[in-house]
């Protein structure tokens, strides 16, 4: 390995480590409201949460896909980050 390759291992690792942090960011307030919506309408206020529903699509699936095909490293990260943080918002939300 040279050290070009360490260092673009380095930059995809800390990409995916910040677009993970940011996704989950918004995951944990689009899971808040559609929760909070769920909870006063039931499954019709679900329809005034499609941006949050579509949200939470593109943030765990489509674009790990995408990302993951251009950098393995990156994408492993993202995902790192964005169930770690996911997780512990969601727990910190419910206190």
């Amino acid at each position: 390995m040279s050290f070009s390759q360490i260092v673009t291992y380095l930059l995809y690792g800390f990409s995916g480590l910040c677009f993970g942090i940011f996704a989950s960011r918004h995951s944990v307030f689009a899971a808040r409201r559609i929760k909070e919506k769920f909870r006063e309408a039931g499954f019709a206020g679900l329809t005034a949460c499609l941006p949050q529903i579509l949200l939470l699509f593109i943030s765990f699936f489509l674009f790990p896909i995408l990302f993951t095909n251009k950098t393995t490293t990156g994408g492993f990260f993202y995902y790192l980050c964005l169930i770690f943080f996911f997780n512990k918002g969601l727990r910190n939300s419910n206190k």
